[in-house]
């Protein structure tokens, strides 16, 4: 019953418009979340590649760095 039902539904199309909507909704939101990270993803690497000396010269310590970037982000 549950083939006949699942056929008849795929026969109209409905169930591959809707996927295909849904895929390409789902494509977008990934596409501008990659866009908002990215930069804090490249100034915490750029830290991450800091001696500690030149992290002592900033007053930062390693275990602090995604704090240190992303306190905009959140309340702390």
């Amino acid at each position: 019953m549950a083939l006949t039902s699942t056929n008849v539904i795929s026969g109209l199309g409905l169930l591959q418009k809707f996927s295909s909507i849904s895929d390409g909704l789902v494509r977008w939101m990934e596409k501008l979340n990659s866009q908002r990270v990215e930069p804090y993803r490249l100034q915490i690497a750029a830290l991450h590649a800091l001696s500690d000396e030149e992290l002592e010269a900033l007053k930062l310590r390693r275990e602090n760095i995604e704090l240190h970037v992303l306190n905009s982000l959140f309340y702390c």
